[in-house]
């Protein structure tokens, strides 16, 4: 009798575990166009995008009725006009685009979809006077430079950094 009891809490928990992680996987949203592919949460929501496919920005919910900043998610596609585009040209370019006003944190390289691109967090001062931290990526293939950018206030930062990983771990450039 002890047997069958212990059984049934096992198929019990079983269950329960693979029906939390089917949840999961069916609680995020999917946006597949010709240069990219990406995962992020059921619960934020797009809120534009161009013709091309060359830009979106992902929002965040609001937590409460006093939740004055939105974390988002962007990501912005340039043509940088030529091709053969050698790694330290993304350097020049990341280098070249912060200024006086950025606290950089930390500046690494990284290898997504095979390609050698450039991670940067770094604190700036918002438009609404908090202090946001980004994570943002750089990447270039062929003509074309990807941004991807994660915002958040500074002190919510890490509790959004999951979130961040998971939609960085499933975006591909194509």
């Amino acid at each position: 009798m002890k047997l069958f009891f212990k059984l049934g809490a096992i198929l019990f928990v079983t269950i329960g575990l693979s029906q939390e992680k089917s949840k999961n996987i069916s609680e995020k949203l999917y946006i597949s166009e010709k240069k990219y592919s990406i995962l992020f949460p059921y619960n934020w929501y797009l809120q534009k995008t161009d013709s091309l496919g060359n830009k979106f920005m992902l929002l965040s919910p609001k937590s409460d009725v006093k939740d004055n900043f939105i974390e988002n998610i962007s990501l912005l596609i340039s043509d940088i006009g030529y091709s053969k585009v050698k790694p330290k040209t993304i350097k020049k370019i990341v280098d070249k685009r912060f200024g006086v006003s950025s606290e950089i944190i930390s500046n690494r390289k990284v290898l997504k979809n095979g390609l050698e691109g450039q991670e940067i967090v770094y604190k700036q001062l918002m438009s609404n006077g908090s202090l946001g931290t980004f994570l943002q990526y750089y990447f270039i293939k062929e003509r074309d430079l990807y941004i991807l950018t994660f915002c958040s206030k500074s002190e919510e930062f890490l509790f959004y950094m999951p979130i961040f990983q998971r939609t960085y771990e499933h975006f591909d450039i194509r």
